[in-house]
C-alpha cells in the first residue's frame, strides 16, 4: 500500500490493564508503539479475543447501562487504558457509582470511538427502534441483535441539499469512498424516492444492473453498514469535519475477516488506513490473510487461555519484524495460529505433497515434467517422477 510510512493515527493505545472482566483475571500490556495503524488479535475460538476487545472498548467508552450485569458479583471489573497523548480512562466500581448517580463527566470517556461485533449486516429502518444503540458506543460488540446507523438515510439527505457546502462535501467524499472501497462502478441516489442503488462492475469495467443494499452480497452489505455507521458516529463527535479522511479516533472490530474472500481480507487493512489515516483500528481475526495486508508499524497480539491464569495476551514482536517475508502457510504454521496440520484431510501416506509457493509454479513444473517424459521408457519415466517428487 502506497505511503504506508505516513499512516500514523493521532490517537493510539499505549497501555492497558484489565482485571476481573468475564474470563480475564489480569492482563497487563505496556509500551505499545505510538501511532500503530492496526492492532491485531489472533487466537482460537473461545480463547477470549472478543472479551479483550469488549474490555478495551468499554474502558474507553465509559460506563454504559448494559454493563451492569458485570458488576453483580463479588469481584468488580477494574479496567484502565492509556493513550499516547497522555489521557487515561478507567472502568471500575467508582465509574459504575458515578453512572448510577448520573454524575459522569465528559472526561470519563473517549468520544472518538466506534465498535463493531461479528454481526454487522443490518442497519435500522425508519420504523426501527434504534435509539438505544445510538446512545451506546459499545452495544454492537456485546449484542448481535443491535442495528447499525443507516448511511443511506444521510446520503439521500446530503444529495438533496447539495447547495449547502457541508452536505455537498459529505455526500461527494462519502460516496467516492464507498465506491472505491467496494470497487463499484457507481452509487446513485434517486431524487424522487430517496432510494440508493449500488452498481457493481465486471473485470472489464462493464456495469451490472443497479441493486438496493438488501440484494448485495453479505461482504458488501457488512462494509456499507460498518463504514456508514463509523462515519456518522465520528462526524457527530467532530463537528467541523466533513471529509471522512479527516476523522480521528479508534475503531474496534471483532472478526475482521468475516464474510470476505481472501483477496478482500488482505485488501481491507490497507484500504481502511488509506481512507481513515487518522484512525487506529483494533481488530480480531481467525485468518492469516488480513495480517498480510497490515500496514507497516502494525502490532500483533495473540490470546491464550487456561483455567489457572484465565485469558492472557502475548505481543508477537518477532512477527512484527518478519511479516514482510512470510506466506499464509508459514503464518498458519507459526505460533500465531498454531495450525500444524496443513495437509488436506484427503492426503494419504503414499502421496507426495506439492511444495511450490504459487499455483503458477505448479503449472510450470507439470509442463516441465510432461516435456521431459516424452520419448522416455516406462522405467525412465518412473525414475524421473521419483526424482521430481524428492525435489
Amino acid at each position: 500500500m502506497e505511503n504506508q510510512n505516513e499512516i500514523r493515527p493521532l490517537f493510539s493505545l499505549k497501555s492497558l490493564r484489565l482485571e476481573n472482566f468475564k474470563g480475564i483475571k489480569l492482563i497487563e500490556l505496556y509500551n505499545l508503539p505510538k501511532g500503530a495503524p492496526w492492532i491485531f488479535l489472533t487466537g482460537e475460538n473461545g480463547f477470549g479475543k472478543t472479551s479483550v476487545l469488549q474490555a478495551i472498548a468499554s474502558c474507553l467508552a465509559g460506563f454504559e447501562g448494559h454493563l451492569l450485569q458485570y458488576f453483580d458479583g463479588d469481584f468488580y471489573p477494574d479496567l484502565s487504558c492509556t493513550l499516547h497523548d497522555g489521557r487515561s480512562y478507567q472502568l471500575n466500581q467508582q465509574a459504575r457509582n458515578r453512572f448510577a448517580h448520573q454524575s459522569q463527566s465528559s472526561t470519563d470517556s473517549f468520544k472518538l470511538l466506534a465498535c463493531y461485533g461479528s454481526s454487522r449486516l443490518d442497519t435500522y429502518t425508519e420504523s426501527s427502534s434504534h435509539k438505544k444503540y445510538m446512545e451506546s458506543t459499545t452495544q454492537n460488540l456485546y449484542d448481535s441483535r443491535s442495528l447499525l446507523e443507516n448511511i443511506e438515510f444521510q446520503l439521500s439527505r446530503w444529495y438533496a441539499k447539495q447547495e449547502d457546502p457541508e452536505f455537498k462535501t459529505k455526500y461527494q467524499t462519502t460516496r467516492s469512498l464507498l465506491i472505491d472501497i467496494l470497487q463499484l462502478k457507481d452509487i446513485r441516489v434517486d431524487f424522487k424516492t430517496d432510494q440508493v442503488s449500488y452498481i457493481e462492475k465486471d473485470e472489464e469495467g462493464h456495469a451490472y444492473t443497479p441493486l438496493p443494499m438488501s440484494q448485495l452480497a453479505s461482504g458488501y452489505r457488512s462494509l456499507v453498514a460498518m463504514i456508514g455507521d463509523m462515519i456518522l458516529r465520528l462526524f457527530r463527535t467532530q463537528k467541523g469535519v466533513h471529509d471522512p479522511k479527516d476523522l480521528k479516533g479508534i475503531v474496534i472490530i471483532d472478526e475482521l475477516d468475516l464474510h470476505f474472500h481472501p483477496k478482500w481480507q488482505k485488501r481491507l487493512p490497507g484500504i481502511f488506513s488509506k481512507y481513515f489515516p487518522n484512525i487506529q483500528f483494533i481488530a480480531s481475526t481467525h485468518s492469516p490473510i488480513p495480517l498480510l495486508g497490515a500496514p507497516r508499524g502494525s502490532v500483533f497480539l495473540t490470546v491464550h487461555r487456561s483455567e489457572e491464569v484465565g485469558i492472557t495476551l502475548e505481543r508477537l514482536n518477532h512477527l512484527e519484524k518478519e511479516l514482510a517475508t512470510l506466506t499464509p502457510n508459514l503464518l498458519l504454521n507459526s505460533p500465531v495460529f498454531g495450525y500444524a496440520e496443513l495437509f488436506s484431510s484427503q492426503f494419504r501416506s503414499n502421496q507426495s505433497i506439492r511444495t511450490e509457493d504459487t499455483h503458477a509454479e505448479v503449472v510450470f513444473n507439470e509442463q516441465v515434467q510432461q516435456t521431459l517424459e516424452k520419448g522416455l521408457s516406462p522405467e525412465k519415466k518412473e525414475e524421473l517422477r521419483r526424482l521430481m517428487k524428492k525435489g
